[in-house]
């Protein structure tokens, strides 16, 4: 539903963003996304080598009865460590985006495209950045 007419903001968010003010904030949550997700890959990768030169070093001086269970340990302890990673990032990727401060629609992707373009929302079509 796409409406011009104006709307009242929710009460405790900005009535409108200036375009500077939209630039910025969309720019600081990039940046803090894309240092999560480097954490994330720098820590999936690195301790997945770490593995694999772990089953190697445990096949060759461990028995098998000993190793294969410890191994199955390192692995699910790394999985659980990679999926509280990616949590984290999808948790700070919805606390940290944008909303309409006339709906609450959540405005990342698509949406937030629609309002970098536009200045407008693409749910209810509320005014959320102002041209200087």
């Amino acid at each position: 539903m796409t409406s011009t007419s104006p709307r009242a903001p929710r009460p405790g968010r900005p009535a409108r963003y200036s375009r500077k003010e939209f630039e910025q904030v969309r720019a600081a949550r990039k940046a803090r996304e894309q240092r999560e997700s480097w954490l994330l890959a720098l820590v999936s990768v690195g301790l997945g080598v770490a593995q694999l030169g772990f089953i190697r070093w445990a096949e060759t001086r461990l028995p098998r009865s000993t190793a294969v269970p410890l191994e199955a340990v390192f692995f699910l302890a790394y999985l659980a460590l990679v999926i509280g990673l990616l949590w984290r990032l999808q948790r700070h990727k919805r606390a940290n985006a944008l909303r309409c401060p006339h709906c609450g629609e959540t405005i990342q992707g698509l949406t937030e495209r629609i309002v970098g373009a536009t200045g407008r929302c693409d749910s209810c079509g509320g005014l959320i950045v102002e041209e200087a």
